[in-house]
């Protein structure tokens, strides 16, 4: 499954909206909190003036005036309250603002009337009513408020969208050029950017290092491919004079009995190196998928053991083989030639003095020893990763995981049976 995309321009376009909408809504609860605030606030100031009127003229002259706002009266020991509102007003005295019956709407002031300015505190009670339902502008509008509220934030958003949508597109455009050219390199094993492409800005000035980076890196495989290419084709030379001295020399009938055998095995060896070059110089040509072909097990396996022997002769391993004669599998023979002659003569060199099992079941090839195991807590695939009694370069495991991932083998490592010694399993595709 192809890794999920995400666009900068629609991140940029909804984090605009966002921001608009969040805003709006700050801009409307304000707005409803100011209005509704500024509402009680006027009533509020309206019944204060008149309570200090009331008390004016109480103590003037022990009489109550009419008030001079309609929607104001004034109940002298909280008497002749209306219905409504007298049980809220005895329930919560403290309470200022009420809410009645019909949609009635009331505000409260309680106060206190006194004859003579100075006088002991226990006048008569008395309390300042508003009823405001009819005056009230911020509670009927709330509504149609809210509506146009909501209406003018969505086409403010709506414009904003369309508007960052421009914008985004505009700033991204050449950051979009520059992925695109990074992306559909044509086929090209590394892109080629040119900085003076794009806008002398951030883009231009990246623009400008993964130019240097991919020109280096241009350079770098270059130089690889010219260094395997011209080494296998440099090496082919003396190889050939090798194999044909061996030949010559194996022409010889009074040689002695031993010599024969290590002609032919020189022979081999040089037959087997040709073919090596032939798969590194494959390997280094990057999407050239190795040839596979119908190969017996057997034979390969038989050949790495005889091989590891060779090269490892005090090597006192003893080695059993359960793969069976008519195992036939799918793959490259000299890369899996190559891989073979890594892990058991690894086995051969590591755990001389062991048991090495090897066997075949399935899809799975198996090649287990009970010796010292890896001695390593790290990637055993890594290069120059090895024990710390081995006197190799520590890139056997690396070019063996190389090899198997060009051949589309599996390769894992592991601990043997009971958890002692190492264990390789070679997974093959279907055969």
């Amino acid at each position: 499954m192809s890794p999920r995309r995400y666009s900068l321009r629609r991140r940029v376009m909804a984090a605009l909206v966002a921001t608009v909408l969040a805003t709006a809504a700050v801009f409307g609860f304000t707005t409803f909190l100011f209005a509704y605030s500024l509402e009680d606030r006027l009533f509020s100031g309206a019944l204060a003036s008149e309570v200090e009127r009331q008390q004016q003229s109480w103590r003037g002259g022990g009489s109550l005036p009419a008030p001079e706002l309609a929607y104001i009266k004034i109940y002298p020991s909280k008497v002749g309250l209306p219905p409504d509102l007298a049980k809220q007003v005895a329930a919560n005295p403290q309470q200022i603002e009420f809410y009645g019956t019909a949609g009635r709407h009331y505000h409260v002031a309680h106060f206190t009337l006194e004859r003579r300015a100075g006088a002991a505190p226990g006048g008569t009670p008395a309390v300042a009513v508003a009823e405001v339902s009819r005056y009230l502008l911020v509670r009927p509008a709330r509504d149609a408020m809210i509506k146009f509220l909501v209406g003018l934030s969505l086409f403010i958003a709506l414009v904003m969208a369309l508007l960052g949508w421009w914008l985004a597109s505009r700033a991204m455009h050449p950051l979009s050029r520059l992925a695109r050219d990074v992306a559909d390199s044509g086929g090209a094993a590394v892109p080629v950017v040119q900085a003076e492409d794009y806008p002398a800005n951030e883009i231009g000035v990246l623009a400008g290092a993964l130019g240097q980076a991919f020109q280096r890196i241009r350079g770098f495989v270059d130089r690889e491919r010219s260094f395997t290419r011209d080494a296998s084709h440099e090496l082919r030379t003396p190889l050939a004079v090798i194999r044909g001295a061996a030949e010559v020399i194996a022409l010889r009938r009074e040689l002695p009995a031993p010599v024969p055998d290590a002609l032919r095995r020189i022979e081999t060896a040089t037959i087997d190196m040709t073919q090596t070059l032939d798969l590194l110089l494959a390997l280094a040509r990057e999407g050239d998928a190795l040839p596979v072909q119908s190969v017996a097990l057997r034979p390969i396996v038989e050949k790495a053991i005889a091989a590891a022997a060779v090269r490892f002769p005090a090597s006192q391993i003893a080695v059993s083989v359960a793969v069976a004669l008519d195992v036939i599998l799918r793959v490259e023979p000299t890369s899996l030639q190559l891989v073979l002659n890594n892990l058991i003569g690894n086995a051969f060199q590591h755990a001389a003095a062991a048991n090495l099992h090897i066997a075949f079941s399935g899809n799975r090839l198996s090649i287990c020893d009970d010796g010292h195991g890896l001695a390593t807590t790290t990637d055993a695939f890594a290069p120059f990763v090895k024990g710390e009694a081995s006197e190799g370069s520590g890139l056997g495991l690396d070019i063996s995981r190389r090899l198997c991932a060009a051949a589309g083998i599996g390769l894992t490592s592991g601990a043997g049976a009971n958890g002692h010694g190492a264990c390789f399993t070679l997974k093959f595709a279907g055969r």
